[in-house]
This record gives C-alpha cells, sequence and structure tokens, in this order.
C-alpha cells in the first residue's frame, strides 16, 4: 500500500485542527477566520486544508473568497483530490472535476490511489466518472 507523503500528514492534521476550531464558530466566523489562514500562511498544508475547507462552506463564504480558493485549488489538484480521497468525500471530487480541473490521465491515477488506500465511496464515484466521460477500453483476447 502506497505511504501517504509526508505533506498529506501535515494536510490531515491541519484539517483536523481547523474542523476543531469550526465546532465553535458559526459559518460567517468560520469563512472569515479561513479566508484570513488561507491568505496568511505560508505553511502549504495549511493552505490547502484552508482552501478545500473554505471552497466547499455553503454558507458564509463570498463569491471572491471562492473564486481565490478555487484558483489555488486548480493549480494544486492532484494534493487536493488525494486530500478528498482520503476523506472518502466523492461529492466533492465530482465538483472538481465537473469544474473541468483534471482529466482522464489524473482520473486513472486518482483511481488507483482510491484502491490502494481503500476508499470505497471515492472509488466507485471516481469509476462512475471514468465510465460516463471515458468507457472502459476492452482488451482483446484472441485464441
Amino acid at each position: 500500500m502506497t505511504e501517504l507523503s509526508r505533506f498529506q500528514k501535515d494536510v490531515e492534521v491541519a484539517a483536523t485542527a481547523l474542523e476543531m476550531r469550526a465546532e465553535n464558530e458559526d459559518a460567517k466566523e468560520e469563512a472569515i477566520h479561513l479566508y484570513r489562514k488561507f491568505g496568511s500562511t505560508k505553511q502549504e498544508p495549511l493552505r490547502l486544508a484552508a482552501a478545500l475547507r473554505g471552497y466547499f462552506l455553503e454558507e458564509g463564504v463570498e463569491e471572491e473568497e471562492r473564486a481565490h480558493y478555487g484558483a489555488y485549488l486548480k493549480k494544486r489538484i492532484r494534493p487536493a483530490v488525494e486530500r478528498l480521497i482520503l476523506e472518502d468525500e466523492w461529492e466533492k471530487i465530482e465538483k472538481l472535476y465537473g469544474n473541468e480541473w483534471f482529466g482522464e490521465q489524473e482520473l486513472e491515477v486518482f483511481l488507483k490511489l482510491a484502491e490502494e488506500w481503500r476508499r470505497p465511496a471515492a472509488l466507485m464515484g471516481l469509476l462512475h466518472l471514468k465510465k460516463a466521460n471515458y468507457g472502459f477500453k476492452e482488451k482483446k483476447f484472441e485464441l
């Protein structure tokens, strides 16, 4: 099984810390805190965790802030989707794919990771995306 990179482990710690802090805040306060953290930190794992959380917040995030999160995530699509695979967050992965931020080659890599990391929801969702958009190449065997 593929070991998690140190970066992904750091993102996990940052995401957990942000979730714990959010438990004590309302949606608007959380959105403000996340955007400040996103804009001020130089630590990439914390920045990625803040961008993912902020981008997918339902309320409290201004469209301009969401656009900044999106621009950041688009440039770092692989670590972002890896994080979502680890969280088994299929719906969020589908939204990023819907933005056309990754294609068939990246999808193949993400499928392998979801399988290796044993994340069933992510794996099933990614398989569905592959089938709907690219199909499966049939191998021909001759006798």
